[in-house]
């Protein structure tokens, strides 16, 4: 049963244990928080804390980490993050979780940051679960600027319970678009920002692609086993939540869980490229452009007849702003290998959609919209998708925020 521990221990660079606690026999799910220069891990805390009671013991691990040639305030901020901590663990509120950190300071420049932070504390769950030889534990990635609903915990618990194949998931997510605590920039900013998120993922399920979910960092929970077998999380300065959920959700156990929900920060932020506090950050003004939705429907007219290259070529849709990306990415040579190593319909979409990625898809739209179409504000487009789709929406009000609220009603990230 061990096997996949011992061999991720072997093959991966992984930090040695930095808990020394033994971890409950019954331990099942341990949230990874990453922690750099935080200026309140408090309220994160207390929010999880605060949670429904859980039928099993929890481990909340939270990494601090620094890079090299960071400032002392960097270091002092992380001291007084662990005070924090320490201050949380003595009020004893609650038996049933446990709080702990790692401290890694001085991370080389090249590796260090948000994806490596993770890696550090998602190991760390690695080597507790396998202490206690529990394969099917999970790891929850949370943020050390996030909340959550009461039911939190409790909702990923009973879901990983009643759906033993399931292998990850996509936790539901909602900024906080109403509070007065930032000011209406903030919130006009992240309102545009998450309808993009909602609307993108959207318009690739009118598509017709089949791997379409969110993949924030602070919004997902991976089994143990699946984690392990696709080698773990990467060490990229941004972006490691989306590069590392590419890999676990083509492997067809991968679900959304709307019944848990996180409430990130809308604060702005540098701390890497990209992402939702660097686009707070660069956003000078309040106008937002996002893919057309022509592009998806190009998509979805190849994506629907794209089993008949297997059958009759003949019935294959490629709009003309298909036909160049295709060529130029080999796929007409990529498609006669698929059909060639493929016994039935069924493992040729396989093949064709390991082909036909998330990375390429984004690809496409990159193309796409330099050559044929050019950026919509998001606004016209999740209003035009809306349309297409035949959801009903006050046509008087576009804003970005009564459309975000209307994308949220459908909750049809299901």
């Amino acid at each position: 049963m061990q096997n996949f521990f011992d061999t991720y221990f072997l093959r991966y660079n992984v930090f040695p244990a930095h808990i020394s606690q033994v971890p409950h026999p019954e331990l099942k799910l341990i949230v990874i928080i990453p922690s750099y220069n935080e200026p309140d891990i408090e309220p994160t805390l207390k929010s999880l804390l605060n949670c429904k009671p859980t039928k099993f013991p929890v481990e909340v691990i939270v990494v601090i980490n620094s890079r090299e040639n960071d400032s002392e305030d960097v270091i002092r901020q992380n001291e007084f993050t662990i005070s924090q901590i320490e201050k949380v663990n003595s009020q004893k509120m609650r038996n049933d979780i446990n709080i702990y950190y790692c401290r890694e300071e001085r991370l080389p420049r090249k590796h260090a940051g948000v994806g490596f932070a993770r890696k550090i504390g998602m190991d760390e769950a690695v080597r507790r679960f396998a202490q206690i030889g529990n394969s099917e534990g999970v790891i929850i990635n949370f943020d050390a600027d996030s909340t959550c609903n009461y039911e939190y915990l409790y909702e990923i618990e009973n879901f990983f319970l009643h759906h033993p194949k399931a292998e990850a998931v996509s936790i539901y997510f909602q900024h906080d678009i109403d509070s007065e605590e930032y000011p209406e920039f903030n919130r006009i900013a992240i309102a545009k920002y998450e309808l993009y998120m909602r609307y993108y993922i959207l318009a690739q399920r009118y598509a017709g692609f089949p791997h379409a979910f969110h993949t924030m960092g602070s919004s997902f929970a991976v089994r143990v086993k699946p984690y392990c077998l696709e080698g773990g999380m990467n060490r990229r300065q941004a972006g490691e939540d989306f590069y590392f959920l590419q890999k676990v959700i083509p492997r067809g156990k991968f679900f959304s869980l709307n019944s848990a929900v996180v409430y990130p920060s809308i604060r702005c932020s540098q701390r890497v490229p990209f992402g939702t506090g660097m686009t707070l950050t660069q956003m000078k003004s309040l106008e937002y452009s996002v893919f057309d939705v022509r592009s998806f429907e190009a998509l979805k007219k190849f994506f629907s007849t794209a089993k008949f290259f297997f059958t009759d070529k003949s019935k294959v849709i490629i709009d003309d702003c298909l036909t160049e990306f295709l060529s130029q990415n080999d796929f007409y040579k990529a498609v006669d290998q698929m059909v060639e190593n493929s016994t039935n319909e069924t493992t040729f979409l396989k093949r064709f959609f390991t082909w036909f990625d998330a990375f390429r898809l984004l690809k496409f739209l990159h193309f796409i919209h330099e050559g044929y179409f050019s950026p919509v504000p998001v606004e016209k487009s999740a209003s035009q998708l809306l349309d297409i789709l035949g959801i009903d929406y006050n046509k008087n009000d576009i804003s970005a925020q009564t459309l975000l609220r209307k994308y949220r009603e459908l909750k049809m990230d299901v």
